[in-house]
């Protein structure tokens, strides 16, 4: 084992104070945990999409390989004498490094560590005499092409073809100062390419799609080394894989379909809807106004029973018996009682006590000040103290389950680093806990827009209350009703697309690829059927494009 010579602060980017870089062979245990999380990530992408384990990769060259006496290396990071991530590189040629098993802890993402791992095996190969730098990676890691084109590597491949038809990415990049001779790598790596082809080893020429069997029998034929290999390639090629057809998912798929468009006529036909009374008072004022009454009470409660919520899960969460105690029985209490006996207990909590007030203690002395209940609590501060101290409840247990689905781990290294315990919770707990506390806590959000509702008996004018006080005036139940529920509908869509958006950016320090938006979504399941549809035509502009570019980088073998 060795150190590397050279500090982490002089590649130019950000360290912790405890990192270095620490040369070992492959085989040492200390490298054996990142290995063994690089081996089931790489199972957990691909399975047996190589025709045979993915992880099968990392136990394909000996050890000795990325041995110095071999011309390799294999170095890894390590914090507090843990190694959080590492990457190895072994000969090519006399002149290249292989860039092999590039990985990051996967509690330690998005720190930019495999760039700095990658900047340390071209420094060391640059020590050790060699001028570029060549590696590969699979079609279904986006993140590892996004890093090697940033760190400026030249790709061998056409970028424009879709990443599982290339199936094998290759990158290199020249470590001299020097132009990277591009064609004398890019021969190097379809010989290679042709090998794997050859071999057999890859289930995209099993299957005979259109990706490594296509550029390899071009390679093959244009060197004249078509062969057994090549008529292999042919073989495969004209095997044709059918999907699967699901009779049943088409059958229920039309009577979901036939039963949409038969409420959908129904809607249009049925004059008993009375859409032009749901016109004229989907945006009168009286409406419009208890909405905000509505959105008014729900922001109120919300931020309120958050705040103390959160207050009663760390008191759950807390090693005082009292606090802890205290803590459970008011959850206990709130989830026991319904939310409308809640309100209406407020609301008469003048017949329990006539006046409110503060002085001396255990006495009805209010000699500092005293009001009269009645008048304190309006029906607007008693439906806001019930839904508030109800939703407190249902919060404090969804924010005490998301801090307890922080692994242990988090906490103890967090201690272990000497941070001050609101450090710990506010920049380490709460953004992980966040992940799990958003779904259930928007999830409670929209049943309390439509739990505002109740607080009709108490006759505040939101938005039921004022619906049902005009349906009694004109008679017009459905149409009355509709207006409620389209405005209840249009909030919880608003909330949804909100949640969406604030979970996809939470989930940035869980997922390497964050998911799609819907216009991503929809963006490109356009694309998908219309390069379907001109594939099965032969009209589709784009296919050909993409078609004439596949022919001129590959070639056609002729």
């Amino acid at each position: 084992m060795k150190e590397a010579d050279m500090p982490i602060e002089s590649l130019g980017l950000t360290s912790h104070s405890t990192d270095r870089f620490v040369y070992v062979s492959a085989d040492d245990p200390i490298a054996e945990p990142l290995l063994r999380e690089l081996e089931q990530e790489y199972d957990a992408r691909y399975g047996e999409f190589f025709g045979e384990k993915a992880s099968a990769e990392i136990t394909r060259y000996p050890a000795s390989a990325f041995s110095a006496d071999e011309g390799g290396a294999f170095v890894l990071l390590m914090r507090d004498g843990v190694a959080i991530a590492g990457g190895a590189y072994k000969r090519f040629d006399e002149r290249t490094a292989e860039l092999k098993r590039i990985w990051t802890s996967s509690a330690h993402r998005r720190q930019g560590l495999a760039r700095r791992v990658v900047a340390e095996l071209e420094a060391e190969a640059v020590r050790r005499g060699y001028t570029r730098a060549y590696l590969t990676t699979g079609p279904r890691q986006p993140e590892a092409k996004r890093l090697y084109f940033q760190t400026g590597y030249t790709p061998l491949f056409d970028t424009t073809l879709d990443p599982e038809e290339v199936v094998v990415h290759g990158f290199a990049k020249s470590l001299d100062g020097e132009p990277l001779d591009v064609a004398g790598i890019t021969a190097a790596h379809d010989e290679g390419v042709g090998r794997v082809a050859a071999r057999g080893t890859s289930r995209r020429i099993e299957t005979a799609s259109d990706g490594l069997d296509t550029a390899a029998g071009g390679l093959l034929d244009q060197r004249g080394g078509g062969g057994a290999a090549g008529g292999l390639l042919d073989q495969r090629r004209a095997v044709k894989v059918v999907p699967t057809r699901h009779w049943w998912r088409w059958v229920l798929s039309a009577l979901v379909a036939f039963a949409v468009l038969q409420f959908a006529w129904s809607l249009v036909t049925n004059k008993q809807y009375e859409w032009n009374v749901f016109a004229e008072y989907f945006f009168s004022q009286s409406v419009l106004n208890s909405l905000g009454v509505t959105l008014g009470l729900t922001v109120v409660s919300v931020i309120g029973g958050f705040i103390l919520g959160a207050v009663l899960a760390n008191f759950r969460l807390s090693k005082s018996p009292l606090l802890s105690g205290a803590a459970y029985v008011y959850i206990w209490f709130f989830r026991s009682v319904p939310l409308l006996v809640q309100i209406l207990v407020w609301y008469n909590l003048g017949y329990l006590y006539p006046t409110l007030g503060l002085g001396t203690p255990f006495t009805t002395d209010f000699w500092l000040v005293e009001f009269s209940t009645t008048t304190l609590i309006t029906a607007f501060a008693a439906a806001t103290i019930g839904l508030t101290l109800h939703q407190a409840a249902y919060f404090a247990e969804i924010i005490r389950g998301g801090i307890l689905s922080v692994d242990q781990g988090q906490l103890e290294a967090s201690a272990a680093l000497g941070l001050p315990r609101r450090v710990r919770f506010f920049r380490i707990i709460l953004p992980q806990a966040a992940r799990a506390i958003l779904p259930n806590f928007f999830n409670e959000v929209i049943g309390l827009v439509k739990g505002t509702s109740v607080v009709f008996v108490v006759a505040l004018p939101e938005l039921f209350y004022t619906v049902q006080v005009i349906y009694n005036r004109n008679q017009r139940v459905i149409p009355m009703l509709l207006v409620a529920v389209v405005w209840y509908a249009i909030i919880t869509t608003v909330l949804s697309i909100i949640q969406f958006y604030v979970e996809r950016h939470y989930a940035r320090g869980a997922h390497r690829e964050l998911p799609p938006t819907p216009i991503q979504r929809a963006t490109a399941w356009v694309k998908q059927q219309w390069a379907r549809l001109g594939d099965e035509t032969g009209d589709d502009p784009l296919a050909a494009e993409k078609n004439r570019r596949h022919d001129t980088v590959l070639g056609s073998g002729s």
